[in-house]
């Protein structure tokens, strides 16, 4: 378990001295624009902030490898039974990476017009 995590994308965070990218996505750029209707909004910062929100005050379970080795690593990570990347991915705040396994998650979240591939809150 990684207590107090730190946000630092829309896919990614910092907890425990380690570094971790949420496996099989894709984060939404910080400085990214979407567009909707034709109106253009801030979705990089929106779905990092989302994202925050939803993990703030919790510890993800992440497989990580022993504290000498501190590098960035992509892991699997869960909330009690929620799959960190499926939820980012599904709800628009995140990318399907070729070959991760979301990318359904993605289609059904582009269709609902989800997070980012939908209005601005």
């Amino acid at each position: 378990m990684l207590f107090r995590p730190v946000v630092t994308s829309s896919a990614s965070f910092e907890a425990m001295g380690h570094t971790i990218f949420v496996a099989g996505t894709e984060p939404v750029g910080p400085d990214q624009s979407c567009d909707f209707a034709g109106v253009a909004w801030r979705c990089g910062e929106r779905a990092r902030l989302a994202f925050r929100y939803w993990l703030r005050g919790r510890a993800p379970l992440c497989q990580v490898f022993s504290p000498a080795e501190r590098q960035p690593v992509a892991a699997a990570c869960r909330l009690g039974k929620q799959d960190i990347g499926a939820w980012l991915v599904a709800n628009g705040w995140a990318y399907a990476r070729p070959g991760g396994g979301y990318e359904k998650a993605e289609a059904v979240a582009r269709k609902a017009k989800m997070g980012v591939f939908g209005p601005p809150d």
